[in-house]
């Protein structure tokens, strides 16, 4: 950004963050008798100078010390550093700029030593964040960062009273955190996507820590994140994403004062289980977990879940999976991906498994396979009572291969015989009200789970189907012909 951008974009900030009109100046007349236009601007106070500049990207606030004498160390004074290696790329396979990483670290190292906030409000650093390949790549893909380098660099915000740290840096030589990080009374907010290690000590409290990321392509195999999350005491939001998690000890989470938890794994989902998952949340708000199943879960009370988000493959048990399903029963949003759906449909035995979700109003459905799905679906309105919206959210089939027809000819088999019964779940003619169906394919097996619908929900009021165009005027002309329980149902395809 040139210094006129610059200049205009400072203009703008001032304009919203003081009393100034547009466009107005003040004049005097100096000793020679020349008019000279004073700048309002650059008269305000450096505090709020720093301030305004705070609202920039770090590298355009270091720009608009060419702008005059005024402003040539104002930049000096921000409470926000965001340094970024982007656009280059360390990949050896796609190598993008490489040859500018020293030029990138000289640049950190002379903006730290100007820097003069006497306290910093966030820190980002962000190195060796580009695209690798998990099959190619290696740490020789990564930069190249001396311990000493790595450590000043982390060091610098804590000094300084940080309160948001987000660290993005995987080196090509992994070492351990600095000790000073676990010592940072001021940090509310942290966040590390990292290759480097934990090194979790003893005297580890963050007592202000409300939120925390940690993502990792190796998950730590000892117990360093279970002992860091312990002391976080005020936390409230964490989020734990792997590429590869093979741990060895449970994972034990345990926090009173946690409300939204987000447990992410992204390696191959069909490798050998995890081991005990240990969940003691008594006040969680939210969770979303994706992975493979465990050995065993041992989840305490939940009583406080509003939406839960589950995906889990598993390929023997199936009780290990109903057991953690069985600890959401609170929710009154869910969400079963489509692996999780998968799980479910492959239980020889669900019925009387399932919880009864007396506050569930809102179900959300991922599509994997065709056949089954009038029994997992039945078992699901059946044991939500109060059912208000019932999404499929990747459709009611996902795959047109012909090779699936036979499977397909089981299933339209299967439904009409569910369709034919005489009773219903009790959702279906007092409470749910909306039903949206989306990559609707128009086969016979899917029309007769949306004629059950119709003929069965006598409070429906608005039936949604997301399709292609040719696809739509077909069922648009069909469903307008069904006989439906709510006669006022409104039915849209787009």
């Amino acid at each position: 950004m040139d210094a006129s951008r610059c200049q205009t974009s400072v203009l703008e900030l001032c304009d919203v963050l003081t009393p100034l009109k547009p466009k107005s100046v003040e004049c005097s007349t100096s000793d020679k008798g020349i008019k000279v236009v004073k700048d309002r601007i650059s008269s305000l106070p450096d505090y709020l100078l720093a301030d305004i500049l705070s609202f920039l990207p770090f590298k355009d606030a270091v720009v608009t010390s060419v702008l005059s004498k005024r402003w040539k160390g104002v930049f000096t004074l921000v409470t926000c550093l965001h340094f970024d290696d982007s656009p280059i790329s360390h990949c050896l396979h796609r190598p993008h700029r490489i040859h500018s990483f020293p030029i990138f670290k000289i640049f950190v190292d002379n903006l730290l030593k100007q820097c003069c906030s006497t306290y910093l409000t966030t820190y980002r650093l962000h190195f060796g964040k580009g695209k690798f390949n998990r099959f190619e790549c290696g740490e020789s893909c990564f930069p190249n960062m001396s311990r000493s380098h790595l450590k000043s660099w982390i060091s610098f915000p804590i000094c300084h009273g940080v309160r948001e740290l987000e660290i993005f840096a995987r080196v090509r030589s992994p070492t351990v955190l600095p000790s000073a990080l676990y010592r940072c009374k001021t940090l509310e907010v942290l966040k590390l996507d990292i290759n480097l290690n934990l090194g979790v000590p003893l005297s580890t409290c963050f007592p202000n820590m409300k939120e925390f990321h940690l993502t990792f392509l190796d998950f730590p195999k000892d117990n360093s994140v279970t002992r860091l999350i312990s002391r976080c005491p005020s936390l409230e939001y964490l989020a734990l994403t792997a590429v590869n998690w093979k741990l060895v000890n449970p994972v034990n989470i345990c926090s009173p004062s946690l409300r939204r938890l987000a447990i992410n794994i992204t390696d191959n989902w069909f490798k050998k289980p995890r081991s005990k998952v240990v969940l003691n949340v008594p006040n969680l708000e939210y969770l979303n977990y994706v992975d493979v199943w465990s050995l065993s879960y041992s989840i305490g009370d939940m009583n406080s879940l509003v939406e839960a988000e589950v995906n889990i493959a598993a390929r023997g048990s199936f009780e290990t999976v109903l057991n953690l399903i069985s600890s959401l029963s609170n929710v009154r949003r869910l969400h079963l991906m489509a692996m999780c759906v998968q799980v479910l449909n492959q239980c020889e035995i669900l019925k009387h498994k399932l919880p009864v979700f007396r506050n569930l109003n809102h179900l959300q459905l991922g599509c994997w396979n065709y056949f089954k799905w009038n029994k997992i679906l039945m078992e699901l309105l059946t044991c939500a009572p109060f059912l208000e919206t019932l999404t499929f959210t990747e459709g009611i089939t996902n795959n047109t291969n012909k090779s699936y027809l036979k499977y397909l000819e089981v299933a339209e088999l299967e439904c009409q015989s569910w369709s034919k019964t005489e009773t219903s779940p009790f959702c279906l003619g007092f409470h749910l009200k909306r039903v949206t169906i989306n990559k609707y394919h128009c086969s016979e097996w899917e029309l007769e789970i949306v004629k059950y619908i119709l003929r069965n929900a006598l409070v429906l009021e608005e039936l949604l189907v997301v399709c292609g165009t040719s696809e739509g005027i077909f069922l648009h002309t069909t469903l307008h012909k069904l006989p439906r329980g709510s006669m006022t149902c409104s039915i849209m395809v787009t």
